[in-house]
């Protein structure tokens, strides 16, 4: 296992939240599409942490490795991909991930905001990529963050599964500071979007899986019902430390489980946290750390494919490497 290390904020880093402006948008504006094909597969990648005093090409050659492993249809970085990076060193990794010719996108992490650069710069910079780069953020409207969006799998003209986008935000500087949560703008987001889907697809909830950085309160829940229920564990993943959620529970995983869209719901933050379980219906999961850098489990770093199936069934492939393949 890697060295835990504290990562202390730079004067330059933007730390504040954030913020929306107030402008309404209509729902549709946040939806992109993509043609789903039979056994559509996704790889998670979260946790990069890429900094400018990284050795970047060998953490490319590492990543290098499950990307080939996977051979995916879409790539998907939940968030922390950057920590002391500067705009060549962003700019050099959107470079690197969208010269694999693969669909690719990403969500924020409370590390994001820890650049030579504005969240906003690098947002903005997202939604003007172009390229394999499947991204986008309203700037000027009235939802918390900067990566809330869906990408929608069509086929036969339909929606068959959609993929929901969220910014967990960063920190929290109110009654207590730690990790912020999702704002009530984002889940009345959230449920607008659903019925909006729903409506669209002739009133038949479309099935959709959810990708975010920061870990909902629900996840301690979700790992102490598996150990009681063997059954519930879906990979051979453990909880090593205690998940760094926020302290406050906005109410989100209900409404996720009342609105009975989201299968599935994948995270990262907690660096060598790995199961993947099945709690009230949905599958919950953090993701495969996919670098050495902060801190890390040497046993458990790589990505994890989530295969969408022609009968929406999700089937799960955790992929493992080490630095010593590339060293």
């Amino acid at each position: 296992m890697g060295r835990k290390q504290l990562l202390l904020f730079p004067a330059v880093a933007a730390l504040t939240l954030a913020s929306c402006s107030g402008v309404k948008h209509n729902i549709a504006e946040y939806v992109l599409e993509r043609d789903y094909t039979d056994g559509y597969k996704i790889l998670q990648l979260t946790d990069t942490h890429i900094g400018d005093k990284d050795n970047t090409k060998l953490h490319y050659d590492f990543m290098d490795l499950t990307i080939q492993d996977a051979d995916p249809d879409l790539i998907v970085i939940t968030g922390d991909v950057f920590t002391f990076a500067s705009q060549s060193t962003i700019l050099e990794f959107f470079k690197y991930v969208d010269g694999h010719g693969i669909d690719w996108t990403v969500v924020w992490g409370n590390h994001d905001e820890q650049v030579y650069a504005s969240i906003d710069w690098v947002t903005g910079v997202l939604n003007t990529y172009g390229s394999h780069c499947i991204f986008k953020d309203i700037q000027d409207d009235d939802v918390q963050g900067n990566s809330n969006f869906a990408i929608n799998l069509k086929k036969d003209g339909k929606v068959f599964e959609q993929l929901i986008f969220m910014d967990s935000n960063r920190y929290l500087y109110g009654s207590y500071f730690g990790y912020d949560y999702f704002k009530q703008n984002q889940i009345d987001w959230y449920s607008s979007l659903v019925d909006y889907t729903t409506a669209q697809n002739g009133g038949t909830v479309v099935p959709s899986l959810m990708f975010y950085h920061i870990p909902l309160p629900e996840v301690t829940a979700a790992w102490e019902a598996a150990k009681l229920d063997p059954a519930a564990k879906i990979n051979d993943g453990v909880l090593q430390e205690e998940p760094c959620s926020p302290k406050y529970n906005s109410g989100f995983f209900k409404v996720i489980k009342d609105k009975g869209s989201t299968k599935g719901m994948y995270f990262g933050h907690d660096h060598i946290n790995s199961f993947l379980v099945k709690y009230q219906g949905i599958d919950i999961g953090y993701g495969i750390k996919a670098t050495d850098r902060v801190y890390y489990d040497d046993a458990w770093l790589g990505g994890r494919v989530i295969t969408i199936k022609a009968d929406h069934s999700l089937e799960y492939r955790d992929i493992h490497h080490t630095y010593a393949e590339v060293k």
